[in-house]
C-alpha cells in the first residue's frame, strides 16, 4: 500500500464520503462506542484516584449510581462537508469531572479513553475505507 500525504487523504476521504456516507457513517459510530466503551469501563468504575489526583491521561471515578456511566452516548454522522463522531453525557455534573474545577481537579473520562483508543479507531476507520474500495 502507497504512503498517502495529507492532502491525497483527505482527496480520498471526500470521495469516499460522497460515494459512500453511510458506511462511514456506521464506521464513526463504532469508533465512538469504542470510545465509550472505554470510558465506561475503565474510567467510571472506580476506584476513585486520591483527592487532588487526577488528569486527562489517567484518571477514574468509583461509580455510585451508575447515572454518569448510563448517561454516556454516542452520536456519528457523515456528510461530504461534515463528519461527526461525539461521545458526551448530559449530566450537569458530567463536565466538572471532566475539566475540574476550582478547587476539584480533572477526571478525564472521555478524553482519556479518546487518547487511548486513538489510533486504534483510525485505523478501523482506514479499514473501513480500504473495504469500501475494495467492494467499489
Amino acid at each position: 500500500m502507497a504512503i498517502l500525504t495529507m492532502e491525497q487523504f483527505q482527496k480520498k476521504l471526500k470521495n469516499w464520503v460522497r460515494t459512500n456516507p453511510q458506511n462511514l457513517t456506521i464506521a464513526l459510530k463504532k469508533a465512538a462506542e469504542k470510545v465509550r466503551g472505554e470510558a465506561v469501563r475503565n474510567h467510571l468504575s472506580g476506584p476513585k484516584m486520591s483527592k487532588g489526583v487526577g488528569s486527562k491521561t489517567n484518571a477514574t471515578l468509583a461509580r455510585i449510581s451508575g447515572d454518569l456511566a448510563g448517561s454516556v452516548n454516542t452520536l456519528a454522522s457523515a456528510t461530504i462537508k461534515k463528519q461527526v463522531a461525539q461521545i458526551s453525557s448530559n449530566l450537569k455534573y458530567a463536565n466538572r469531572h471532566e475539566h475540574g474545577t476550582f478547587g476539584m481537579p480533572e477526571r478525564s473520562y472521555l478524553r482519556s479513553s479518546l487518547a487511548k483508543k486513538r489510533l486504534e479507531v483510525l485505523d478501523d476507520i482506514a479499514k473501513a475505507m480500504i473495504e469500501g474500495y475494495k467492494k467499489a
